[in-house]
């Protein structure tokens, strides 16, 4: 959204009087805190300074690269903020949670909101965590900051939060709820009974608290929202509280209680906002950018990139902007040819030894799984959603072993990029599969697809084994799974499946059944597609290599033969057009199996003698 074309009178009508300069604060160059000499007697403000993170502003030095909206995108966003602050009227929400995907940009939409009320001289103040920032990542600060930036904004709340800290030295030491209540509610509620007086504060104060799942502890993050909830349990209280984060599952369970939601107004940044249209805009103007302004744009074709690559991007970004950002970060190096790091993105081009395209994005994911407490089970079932293309939540269970509810469990950690919807996983994040399956960029938690497609292929020929491979499929899978067959699932995987011993032990004790080769939604005991998915299912072990002179091969290919005879004599052409079954026919023949079928005959049957 452009700030530029924001004016007072149409945005914040209802702040006209305001006299106050908001948010300009000054700037600190101190590591955590500002120091103040310590042989002087210290005052109240003086010993608030020594707790304040300036990196915590949002207008401060340290916060290197400050995120905010694209010019001209998030404005419906922008917009339903800026109507639920102006709301002085039947308020009855005092607590915005503004949450979304990791990558999402809520850290870019408060950020335009803290600089529109700055520049509309709305009484504000902010707070930014970062995790990896140890002078913003913990509650510690938190207050200090806020009533710093309240001190700033009026010489009447200075007074009061000074003479609080002056009559109480150890504040900073006691819990968040008793500094809220000590340096920001009482002062606040002070200045609204001489607010008729004379007061230099004009109502309502937002406070802005961007990335609280950044925030050390799940704990604490729950306490502060419990804090401020108490806090504004009367409803009399001039002050919006703006709080942006992930979904977080302890996050969403504070703020569905009781005592928090009576007072909440939720904003997701889901589909409803049109995402899709802002990055594919924001990517157009960066593109358009590179070509006016890039030092090698004379080598730029003025039709790059091609509307598809362009739409790619825009589908990849899953309407959270991290991913646009990154690849426009990496594409737009002055040092590099644009037209090649786009190619890189699209996996055209070989990456570069010293090349880390997607660094951000990565140490992002990272982050995440990290926070994950039973990672192996998690990866499990990611892995099988992807590829074994199931997501429906209770055919992963019953395939998996799991117990009812234990998907959900697992995913919990991981709302920001994955969620349940509809009792089906969705990725939040298209690009987060290319992470797991490249080692080099998620390490640790690397989906390795050749062992993970034998472990599949293998825990198929265990139900099988133990006769509950039909009760899975026919009561667990999706309605697009009725249309296959049960061979077809473990046909993908035993097309990529590494050459284990146990997934050849699997085959050399596999006992096939005629079930096994009937799509799931069939009328029929055989149908025409059932020849050709034993065939494939035989060519798919001919193709391990199991070092063992196609003995599992061929012990396969004699029991489907066997089993074709019996149940299904037309298919023999089938299998006899894709594999050598004219041995396996002679040794039936010794054998006294065909009786009503000479061997003559049968071969004229087969191959058209």
């Amino acid at each position: 959204m452009d700030t530029t074309s924001l004016t007072h009178n149409t945005m914040f009508s209802s702040t006209s009087n305001a006299v106050f300069t908001g948010g300009t604060f000054t700037q600190h160059n101190g590591p955590s805190s500002v120091k103040v000499d310590s042989a002087k007697e210290l005052g109240g403000f003086e010993r608030l300074l020594e707790v304040v993170a300036p990196a915590a502003f949002h207008n401060s030095e340290q916060r290197a690269d400050t995120p905010k909206c694209h010019p001209n995108t998030r404005i419906a966003v922008l917009q339903k903020i800026i109507d639920w602050i102006q709301n002085s009227e039947d308020r009855d929400a005092w607590i915005m949670w503004l949450h979304g995907a990791a990558g999402a940009g809520k850290s870019a939409i408060t950020q335009s909101i803290t600089e529109l009320c700055v520049n509309s001289k709305l009484a504000i103040a902010s707070f930014f965590f970062f995790r990896t920032d140890p002078t913003r990542n913990s509650a510690h600060p938190l207050v200090a900051t806020l009533a710093y930036q309240l001190c700033r904004t009026s010489s009447a709340a200075r007074e009061i939060i000074t003479r609080a800290i002056e009559k109480d030295p150890l504040v900073f030491q006691q819990s968040f709820k008793s500094q809220l209540e000590s340096l920001i509610i009482e002062p606040l509620r002070q200045l609204k009974r001489i607010s008729d007086v004379s007061t230099d504060l004009t109502f309502p104060l937002l406070i802005v608290i961007d990335g609280l799942d950044e925030c050390e502890g799940r704990d604490v993050q729950t306490s502060i929202i419990y804090a401020i909830s108490d806090a504004l349990r009367d409803k009399d209280l001039p002050v919006l509280f703006l709080i942006a984060s992930r979904p977080e599952q302890h996050l969403t369970m504070a703020f569905s209680s009781r005592k928090v939601a009576d007072i909440l107004t939720r904003l997701p940044l889901d589909d409803t906002y049109f995402p899709d249209k802002d990055i594919r805009l924001f990517l157009n103007d960066k593109f358009a950018e590179i070509k006016i302004g890039h030092p090698f744009r004379h080598l730029i074709d003025p039709s790059w990139p091609a509307a598809d690559v362009l739409e790619s991007l825009v589908e990849k970004s899953s309407g959270q902007f991290i991913y646009a950002s990154v690849v426009m970060n990496f594409v737009s190096s002055s040092r590099h040819h644009p037209v090649q790091r786009l190619e890189v993105i699209q996996g055209i081009r070989l990456v570069g030894v010293l090349e880390t395209p997607f660094a951000q994005l990565d140490a992002l994911y990272m982050h995440i799984f990290s926070c994950v407490e039973d990672i192996k089970l998690a990866t499990l079932i990611l892995s099988f959603a992807l590829l074994g293309r199931a997501t429906r939540r209770l055919y992963i269970e019953k395939f998996l072993a799991l117990a009812e509810g234990d998907v959900e469990i697992a995913l919990a950690d991981l709302p920001s990029v994955v969620v349940l919807e509809s009792d089906t996983i969705k990725f939040l994040h298209a690009s987060l599969p290319d992470f797991l399956l490249d080692p080099a960029r998620s390490q640790n938690y690397y989906i390795d697809p050749p062992n993970a497609h034998a472990d599949f292929a293998h825990r198929w020929f265990e139900h099988s084994k133990a006769r509950r491979l039909m009760s899975i499929f026919y009561y667990t899978a999706s309605p697009i799974m009725m249309l296959s067959a049960p061979s077809d699932q473990v046909v993908r995987h035993l097309d990529a499946a590494a050459p284990t011993n146990e997934l050849h032990q699997d085959i050399l004790e596999f006992v096939p059944r005629p079930e096994y080769f009937i799509a799931l939604g069939s009328e029929t005991a055989f149908s025409p597609v059932t020849a050709p998915k034993m065939s494939k299912f035989l060519s798919s072990i001919k193709a391990l290599d199991f070092g063992d002179e196609h003995r599992a091969y061929n012990y396969q290919l004699e029991m489907m033969t066997r089993m074709a005879k019996k149940k299904y004599p037309d298919s023999f052409r089938e299998l006899g057009r894709d594999h050598d079954i004219s041995k396996i026919l002679i040794k039936l023949e010794e054998e006294g199996i065909f009786k009503k079928w000479p061997l003559r005959r049968l071969l004229e049957k087969v191959f058209n003698m």
